[in-house]
């Protein structure tokens, strides 16, 4: 997934409104205010949301945490942003900032690209250098169909990189891009749970985080719901795998030449 860039874009008039001014008026309300300010943050890059993981007791200490602020301070904040209608539950896992979204903005690494090119060249009076810099933005755009072209043709999740370690790709929330599996962390996960098809669960995994999107865990939090899921997964086998000691002890190399069939390299 390509790199993309976010702002925090408050309006001319956030320090004006009245929800703000009553917040500063509180005692401890500039503490407050930066704390609504950080949680505006966390949540651009995840659709306005906040999420509890369950790493903490509740949602105020986890918070607190990512926040680096005080518990009660986030505490008086969240109970406040609620009154005033600038933050909502969606679920006991999930809070989202009402406001969030009209005060994002973001753009795609190659769009952040092609941005700076055309402010470099509008500020070039040579014809030459701006006829080398149409040729630049040609490329660029070629890049760009390029790079749609390839996601347009990737159907299977398991993706084979340059590296050609990583077994599948399991999507975050919004705006975090993906957590990769790589054949290493796999392996080590078949020797901890060895009545199960290791393999198999990751593929469940992609197929149920790709159908419930509003489920997605953050890149904190996606290792606990890994385990989670394959501890519940090995609770729930009938008996061991029998599977060869040696297959549990692979290099990466030996695995990938095993898998070959399963990636379409046996064709």
């Amino acid at each position: 997934m390509g790199k993309r860039y976010y702002w925090l874009k408050l309006p001319e008039g956030f320090f004006r409104q009245k929800p703000i001014k009553k917040l500063r008026k509180i005692a401890g309300g500039d503490t407050y205010t930066i704390i609504y300010l950080k949680m505006l943050l966390i949540a651009m890059k995840q659709d306005g949301k906040i999420y509890f993981e369950g790493v903490e007791d509740d949602f105020y200490e986890e918070l607190a945490l990512e926040l680096d602020e005080d518990s009660e301070n986030v505490k008086v904040t969240v109970l406040f942003l609620i009154r005033q209608g600038l933050m909502e539950l969606v679920d006991e896992t999930e809070y989202r900032l009402t406001e969030c979204d009209k005060m994002v903005g973001s753009e795609s690494a190659s769009a952040e690209r092609m941005r700076r090119m055309r402010e470099k060249k509008a500020s070039l009076c040579d014809s030459e250098v701006t006829r080398q810099l149409r040729i630049g933005d040609v490329e660029i755009e070629k890049e760009i169909e390029k790079d749609k072209e390839i996601e347009k043709d990737t159907i299977c999740p398991e993706v084979i990189t340059s590296e050609q370690n990583v077994f599948i790709s399991l999507p975050l929330v919004t705006g975090s891009g993906s957590f990769d599996v790589t054949i290493n962390y796999l392996n080590s996960l078949r020797q901890l749970y060895p009545a199960i098809d290791v393999e198999q669960e990751f593929r469940k995994m992609y197929a149920w985080l790709d159908s419930n999107p509003k489920n997605r865990k953050t890149e904190r939090g996606i290792k606990r719901f890994i385990t989670g899921w394959l501890g519940r997964a090995q609770d729930k086998a009938p008996a061991m795998r029998s599977a060869a000691p040696d297959n549990r002890r692979m290099t990466t190399g030996q695995y990938m030449e095993s898998t070959a069939d399963w990636y379409g390299g046996g064709n």
